[in-house]
């Protein structure tokens, strides 16, 4: 599903396209990111585009995050995935470069999801799955309303009603 591009008083939203590669390859590369990933997310010999255009084919929407105040500098990603249609609930999450970290950007780009989970798809709930030692994603999750769902030492999903 592609939206134009969103924004707010923070971010600004653009879909992800192949032109993004080596940013999203470079976010997915990112040492500060990867201790939060069980697995390495490339295929075997998968370039940049193609991992790009395999994880937008996986995605409800997905999208570069950029500063309102620098609306050419990409700091992250965000997406709304594995819809449950049945359930009402979708996957939300993203990434930032470390830099960019707690300073309200993630929670700017996750409202202008949640908006587009709740109008546009008729979500009822959102998940967020991450690893339980990633507190950083959950303080945030739960600033935002979000409640432990299910949880154990290695993983955590967070929910919201919307």
């Amino acid at each position: 599903m592609r939206f134009d591009m969103l924004s707010n008083h923070k971010v600004i939203l653009n879909n992800l396209t192949v032109q993004d590669a080596d940013f999203f390859y470079e976010i997915y590369t990112h040492p500060a990111l990867t201790v939060n990933f069980d697995e390495i997310p490339f295929l075997p010999n998968e370039t940049s585009t193609e991992f790009t255009e395999r994880i937008i084919s996986l995605c409800e929407c997905i999208f570069t995050i950029r500063p309102t105040d620098r609306p050419n500098l990409i700091i992250g990603d965000c997406a709304l995935h594995h819809w449950d249609k049945q359930k009402h609930e979708i996957v939300i999450g993203g990434s930032l470069f470390p830099e960019y970290w707690g300073k309200g950007y993630m929670q700017a780009a996750f409202e202008l999801l949640t908006d587009i989970a709740k109008q546009e798809l008729g979500v009822k709930a959102l998940l967020g799955p991450t690893k339980t030692r990633n507190t950083k994603a959950i303080r945030l999750v739960e600033k935002m309303g979000f409640v432990k769902y299910q949880f154990d030492e290695e993983d955590t999903i967070m929910r919201k009603e919307i």
